[in-house]
C-alpha cells in the first residue's frame, strides 16, 4: 500500500506507541494515537507534584544498539544526562552493594557466612548441572546456590510478584537478568571491567535532566507537527471483518463515542485487553487464555523532604519481608533539577494487586505507614522529622506476571491475532513481555516499519527477542 493511503491508529500512548507514531509521522503517514489517560508516557511518565518531579520507580535508558542511541540522542538534542549508578540492598539489617561485590558480601556476611555460601553453589552447580531450569527458583539456585538464593534473591523477588519463586517461570529471569551468576560476579569483583556487564546492571546510563517522562512528551511534540494525539481517549472495541481491522470505537472522558477508521491499528495496550474489546468478539477460548494471564500492580509514594540530599544512591532494593514496599530512589540524585534548590524526595515503590490493601489505603494513611517503615530500616536516622509532604500515584498492570504455564496462554492468543492482517503488537503490554523501555521504544519503531516496508513481515510483532533495527538515519 502507498504510505499516501495508509491510515493508522495506534492505541496507547506510552513510550512504544509514541515512538510509533513519531516514525510514520516522519514518514508522512497519516496517524492518530489513543491515550486513555490525561497525559503520555504509561509507566514511564514523570509526574509533577508541588514543583517536584518523580518518575513511578527509577526508569532509566539504555541500550547496546547504536542505531536506537542515536534515534534517542536525536530527538533529545541537549536534554540528557549521565548517571553514574551507585546501589544497595537492605538485609539482614545491613546495605550491601548491588550488584553484590565479592569483597562487599565477604566483609559484611563474615567470613563463616561467605564459605558457606561458595560451598553451596558449587555443590548445586553440579548437583543441577544437567537439570533444565523451569522455575525462577531453579535457575536462581543454579545460577548462586541455593543458600545465596534463600537470603539474597528469595524474598525481594517473591515481594515483587506476590508469589512463589516455584511460581514463576525461569523464562524472566533468562530475560531480566541473563548474564548474572555467582562466578560472574566473583570474576567482576577480581577483574572489573574485563567482561561486559548484562545490561541490568550496567554502571551508567542516559536520564533526561527533568525525568524520564520528557522522551514521551518529545515523541509527542514531534507526532503533533503533523498527527494528532488524542488524550483521555480509551479504545473499547476493535472493528473487523475478513481478517483485518476497520476501525477502533473510541470512548472519551466525557462519555461520547466516535469509531475512528483507519487501513491498520498498531496495539501497545495490553494485550489482555485488545482481545476483550474485539468486534466481532474473539472465541471463548482466547478470551479464556487472556483471563489467565495475569498483572502486578504498583503503588508509588513520594514523599517531599526540607533537606538537600538523603541518600547517595540511585536505588535501593529492600527484600525485608517485613518491610512493605520492596524499592526505593532519590530523585535528585538522578538530576538536581527533579526537586526545587534545598528540598529533596524519596519515592517508595509498592508492588501489589489490586485486592491488597495497600492499593485501598488512604493517601494520608500510606505516607504515614510509609514514614515509619523508613525509620525501621535506619537508612537516614531521623530523617522523619523533615518530612513535609507527599504524593501517591497507583499505576495497574505495571508488570506482566510470567507465571509458569503462561506461554502456552500466550501462544494461544498469538495463535488468533496473527490471523488480522493489519494489526501490529507492541511495547510491554501489547506483546506482554516484561521489557525494557529501550526495548519498547524499538518494537514501536519497527511496527512502523512495517507499515511503510522498511519491514517485511505478516501478522502482529510478538517475540521474545528483540532483532536489529533498520531504519533511516
Amino acid at each position: 500500500m502507498d504510505k499516501r493511503d495508509i491510515r493508522a491508529v495506534i492505541m496507547g500512548g506510552g513510550p512504544a506507541g509514541l515512538a510509533a507514531g513519531k516514525v510514520l509521522t516522519d514518514h508522512g503517514v497519516k496517524t492518530v494515537v489513543l491515550e486513555a489517560a490525561d497525559g503520555v508516557g504509561g509507566l514511564s511518565r514523570t509526574h509533577s507534584h508541588n514543583g517536584f518531579l518523580f518518575d513511578l520507580g527509577g526508569h532509566r535508558f539504555f541500550t547496546k544498539k547504536a542505531e536506537l542511541d542515536q534515534f534517542l540522542h536525536k530527538l533529545m538534542v541537549d536534554e540528557l544526562i549521565n548517571v553514574d549508578r551507585f546501589s544497595k540492598i537492605y538485609f539482614m539489617n545491613k546495605y550491601f552493594n548491588y550488584p553484590p561485590t565479592f569483597l562487599n558480601a565477604f566483609s559484611g556476611l563474615g567470613p563463616v557466612m561467605s564459605a558457606r555460601i561458595f560451598g553451596s553453589f558449587v555443590l548445586d552447580k553440579w548437583k543441577y548441572r544437567n537439570q533444565p531450569a523451569v522455575t525462577l527458583e531453579d535457575w536462581m539456585i543454579q545460577q548462586f546456590g541455593r543458600r545465596m538464593y534463600e537470603i539474597f534473591f528469595k524474598t525481594y523477588t517473591e515481594k515483587v510478584w506476590g508469589v512463589p519463586c516455584t511460581q514463576v517461570s525461569a523464562a524472566w529471569a533468562a530475560q531480566r537478568i541473563k548474564g548474572m551468576s555467582m562466578l560472574g560476579t566473583i570474576k567482576e569483583s577480581l577483574m572489573p571491567g574485563k567482561k561486559e556487564k548484562p545490561v541490568s546492571l550496567i554502571g551508567n546510563f542516559k536520564y533526561p535532566a527533568h525525568g524520564i517522562g520528557r522522551i514521551s512528551e518529545r515523541l509527542a511534540q514531534e507526532i503533533r507537527k503533523g498527527n494528532e494525539i488524542k488524550l483521555r481517549a480509551r479504545a473499547v472495541g476493535v472493528l473487523h471483518q475478513h481478517n483485518k481491522v476497520t476501525g477502533v470505537r473510541v470512548r472519551y472522558g466525557d462519555g461520547r463515542e466516535e469509531v475512528l477508521e483507519g487501513t491498520h491499528a498498531l496495539s501497545s495496550i495490553p494485550v489482555t485487553e485488545l482481545i476483550m474489546i474485539l468486534d466481532p468478539p474473539a472465541p471463548e477460548d482466547v478470551k479464556d487464555a487472556a483471563r489467565k494471564l495475569r498483572y502486578r500492580d504498583l503503588t508509588v509514594v513520594a514523599i517531599m523532604f526540607n533537606r538537600d540530599r538523603i541518600t547517595e544512591d540511585t536505588w535501593i532494593y529492600i527484600p525485608d519481608p517485613r518491610i512493605s514496599f520492596g524499592r526505593l530512589h532519590e530523585p535528585t540524585n538522578w538530576s538536581p533539577a527533579m526537586s526545587p534548590p534545598g528540598k529533596t524526595s524519596l519515592v517508595f515503590e509498592y508492588f501489589c494487586f489490586e485486592t491488597d490493601p495497600v492499593w485501598t489505603m488512604p493517601d494520608e494513611d500510606l505516607a504515614a505507614s510509609t514514614l515509619q517503615e523508613f525509620a525501621k530500616i535506619e537508612l537516614a536516622p531521623g530523617m522523619e522529622q523533615y518530612a513535609f509532604d507527599h504524593c501517591v500515584v497507583r499505576a495497574r498492570k505495571a508488570y506482566p506476571m510470567h507465571d509458569i504455564g503462561h506461554e502456552q496462554h500466550l501462544e494461544k492468543i498469538k495463535s488468533y491475532l496473527e490471523g488480522i492482517e493489519n494489526l501490529v503488537l507492541m511495547g510491554r503490554y501489547g506483546q506482554f513481555v516484561y521489557n525494557n523501555m529501550d526495548h519498547s521504544i524499538e518494537t514501536g519503531i519497527r511496527a512502523a516499519q512495517r507499515l511503510t516496508g522498511e519491514e517485511s513481515g505478516q501478522g502482529p510483532v510478538i517475540k521474545d527477542e528483540y532483532l536489529e533495527m533498520k531504519y533511516e538515519k
